[in-house]
């Protein structure tokens, strides 16, 4: 008998495989592509030396005084593709993503359909798609913390307070109220409300501007897949720095790290386009303004900011200095207009006026073009290739073409 069930298991158990074998896994890409070349690489980066790079495991026995070690912080994880027969344009495009993310979100949407990142190297596009520093796979500075713990432990709970960052980070219902809907009735918490959609029949602000609310195009039945991807914003372990053009000059980790390493990776490709999404907006400004104290900002071929801060003086900019550099601002649905983007192009289409710069400048507001649902995110929409199209079709009028490389 015993022997019986066992064969019965077995055969159970093969049963499975055989039939895991047979299942056609759902399938991300649109269709097969060819590439020439792909890879990973960081840039950027710096080398500290610190007391407080490990801490010994517990039992252990505590080390006779301080022990310097050396680690590297403030480095940019890179990815990239390059297809096999490029688009007429010439150019790479550097996606950045944007606060709580990584570059996983343009990767492939929740729902297992194609990304920016593929469609982009599908349509000829050389892509690279980054980590910010001090997020995701470029890695944080630990070392902070334990010299916090180390402070406490030693009877400073001062000092240690000090040291240790504010982590900021986008919960799964503040995406959701921020994007995708609200939460009803008024005043409730994730305890005691409900999260609805944008257009449902209980929208408490369903005609918020010119453009009544319709229901989001992002995949909502793979939400909890999405909020997999939210991650805490680790660069708050890396310093800051200061700007005298900017306003103001005191920059946060953030807006120093990711710039640099961004005008690096322009430097090194020989010349990029630059897409940025949400927080990184602000940071590809200030990358703008590096490439330009380099003498390199001929290097920066186009600069789109998707629903991010479009601000000059914050980034210690003018006008001028996108005379020769193609610019668009976009929003989607649900976003308000901003008033700084609409400055800021304005700014510089007055030099058009004016017979300065030849560069094109505009800010696309996908609502008043008759595209409606699109969120925040949309590189994850059911559209979003649609989106990645119009990306394309802008770049294809805009951006000179590069010559043959």
């Amino acid at each position: 008998m015993r022997h019986t069930l066992i064969l019965a298991a077995l055969l159970v158990l093969a049963a499975a495989s055989v039939s895991g074998q047979s299942a056609s896994p759902k399938k991300f890409l649109g269709g097969p592509l060819v590439i020439e070349d792909q890879g990973s690489f960081f840039i950027g980066g710096i080398k500290k030396i610190t007391d407080h790079a490990v801490v010994p495991p517990p039992g252990a026995p505590a080390p006779q005084g301080p022990v310097p070690q050396q680690i590297t912080i403030g480095q940019m994880y890179v990815q990239f593709q390059i297809p096999a027969k490029k688009y007429a344009g010439g150019w790479p495009v550097i996606m950045v993503h944007g606060s709580t993310h990584t570059g996983a979100c343009l990767e492939a949407t929740p729902d297992g359909r194609e990304g920016w990142y593929p469609y982009f190297v599908r349509n000829g596009v050389p892509s690279y798609v980054v980590d910010q520093a001090g997020r995701g796979r470029s890695g944080f500075d630990q070392s902070v913390l334990h010299e916090a713990e180390a402070r406490l432990s030693g009877g400073d709970a001062k000092a240690a307070a000090e040291l240790i960052p504010s982590f900021g980070r986008i919960t799964d219902n503040g995406a959701w109220t921020a994007w995708f809907g609200h939460m009803v009735p008024e005043g409730s918490n994730v305890r005691t409300g409900r999260l609805i959609p944008h257009g449902d029949p209980q929208d408490p602000n369903p005609t918020p501007d010119a453009h009544k609310h319709v229901a989001p195009l992002f995949p909502l039945d793979a939400v909890d897949e999405y909020y997999k991807q939210l991650v805490p914003n680790a660069e708050v372990t890396l310093p800051g720095s200061t700007c005298a053009s900017c306003d103001p000059s005191a920059l946060s980790p953030a807006n120093t790290w990711t710039p640099q390493n961004l005008a690096a990776l322009v430097e090194r490709l020989g010349g990029a386009i630059v897409v940025t999404h949400s927080q990184s907006g602000i940071m590809g400004h200030h990358m703008t303004r590096i490439l330009k104290e380099r003498g390199h900002l001929d290097m920066l071929k186009g600069l789109m900011t998707l629903e991010g801060s479009c601000s000059l003086p914050n980034s210690g900019l003018t006008a001028a200095d996108f005379d020769d550099i193609p610019y668009m601002a976009l929003k989607g649905d649900y976003t308000a207009t901003s008033t700084v983007c609409e400055d800021t192009v304005k700014a510089i289409n007055a030099r058009r006026a004016a017979k300065q710069g030849t560069a094109k400048a505009e800010y696309l507001k996908l609502d008043d073009m008759g595209i409606l649902g699109v969120t925040h995110m949309m590189m994850l929409d059911k559209n979003n290739l649609e989106i990645a199209d119009l990306m394309i079709d802008w770049v294809g009028k805009n951006v000179a073409k590069a010559p043959r490389r």
